[in-house]
């Protein structure tokens, strides 16, 4: 009896768990913010980095656009979706024009991507 109660539990905790996970993964977004975070943002091989330094490839600086497309769709874990949306537009705006190399677009993405201005809000 214990041992079904036990494995019950921990099935449950992990379905539970699972649904935690991917609870901000939007209906039409490809990738989970925690997904985006992980590839794109974090990391000495994070694609920002690469794209910001105009070194990310055609693959790359593809990943990172949809990456990016794919965050605007998912729901911010906490704050309003206004925020949100204002946030990942200018973030994706950004990326767009650095990924086409057009002037001043690094810097702006670099403001744009700006962590702490988002989490404080979002995460």
């Amino acid at each position: 009896m214990k041992k079904s109660l036990l494995v019950a539990t921990g099935l449950l905790s992990v379905a539970l768990l699972c649904g935690v996970v991917m609870a901000d993964k939007g209906k039409d977004s490809k990738y989970s913010t925690e997904d985006i975070m992980k590839k794109a943002f974090k990391g000495k091989d994070a694609l920002l980095g690469k794209v910001v330094k105009g070194e990310a490839d055609e693959e790359q600086s593809k990943l990172f656009l949809e990456m990016i497309e794919s965050l605007g769709k998912n729901e911010p874990h906490k704050g309003s979706e206004e925020s949100w949306k204002e946030k990942t537009t200018a973030l994706l705006a950004a990326a767009k024009a650095t990924v086409e190399k057009k002037e001043g677009a690094a810097e702006k993405l670099k403001k744009a991507a700006n962590c702490k201005a988002c989490h404080d809000e979002h995460k």
